[in-house]
């Protein structure tokens, strides 16, 4: 389950429905740029926005398209205990390799309620379960020394790290060796490597996957002048996508690449002209690995 995998975009149409036909469209366009997995329904997939049955089916079209060929993770996060537990099963029965979620939010929950959460979806399942950790959004922070009892569970296999520090992911990485640890933020892939990242989960992936395996290939061969320049490139690209809002210029990128994803679910409103003209310019940055 390592690998560089694609935090998949949801297409929608023009009434803002699921759009199967453009998603499996985007499924085939990443396998033959050679994403080596997918991550549905998570924060670039706009899961949280999406109602549980339009969850249920993307998971249904993308196991359909994927067929084995590469593994992929369902995020089943949500409000309730009972919603993520139902996802869950769906995302199992789909053949998904690993769930993730993300911890309760909202109300604020004790340390042992947000691992009771955890535990009951563990109990519900006999594929693994990835913690989604992205404080900057929950306000929960997983640690070596807060989650120890939790993250030494077999069945917690590994950990969606996004977050820029880097300091608790190598902590994490040295504590449990055995967790699969995947890197969040596209602009931190190549210090996640460093600090003990085994795979990469990003949004910017749906758009240029080789320059992240090119990231990587340098990096595993010791050159690791090229791959700062690499990832320096990529981080330029980000920083124009995050300037005109990472998920809808994200989703237009791909409109413009031929992949027509649609607009992202309200309250996020559609880009501007201004803003479309933003994102065609930041294309360029990465027209080498397109």
């Amino acid at each position: 389950m390592n690998g560089i995998y694609a935090a998949l975009l949801t297409p929608v149409d023009e009434q803002g429905n699921l759009d199967e036909q453009a998603l499996v469209k985007l499924v085939n366009y990443e396998l033959d740029q050679g994403v080596e997995g997918f991550y549905c329904c998570g924060s670039s997939g706009e899961g949280l926005l999406l109602e549980r049955n339009e969850r249920k089916r993307l998971v249904e079209v993308v196991a359909s398209e994927v067929s084995g060929e590469v593994p992929f993770i369902v995020h089943t996060g949500a409000l309730s205990t009972a919603s993520v537990v139902d996802l869950s099963i769906h995302a199992q029965a789909c053949g998904a390799q690993a769930v993730s979620l993300i911890p309760p939010i909202y109300y604020s929950y004790t340390p042992m309620e947000v691992e009771h959460h955890y535990r009951s979806v563990v109990e519900a399942l006999h594929i693994g379960v990835i913690v989604y950790n992205i404080p900057q959004f929950t306000g929960i922070t997983f640690s070596k020394k807060m989650n120890s009892s939790l993250l030494n569970d077999s069945r917690i296999i590994g950990i969606k790290h996004t977050s820029m520090n880097l300091y608790e992911l190598e902590r994490i990485h040295e504590a449990f060796p055995d967790k699969i640890l995947y890197n969040g933020f596209d602009e931190m892939y190549l210090y996640s490597m460093t600090a003990g990242a085994h795979a990469t989960i990003g949004t910017t992936v749906n758009i240029c996957p080789r320059i992240f395996k090119e990231i990587r290939d340098r990096f595993t061969h010791g050159d690791l002048t090229q791959a700062r320049e690499v990832q320096s490139t990529l981080n330029a690209f980000i920083e124009a996508l995050v300037e005109n809002g990472i998920f809808s210029a994200a989703k237009y990128a791909m409109e413009v690449l031929g992949v027509p994803c649609g607009p992202c679910r309200r309250p996020f409103l559609p880009l501007s002209n201004q803003q479309q003209g933003n994102v065609r310019e930041a294309l360029k940055i990465v027209e080498s690995w397109l």
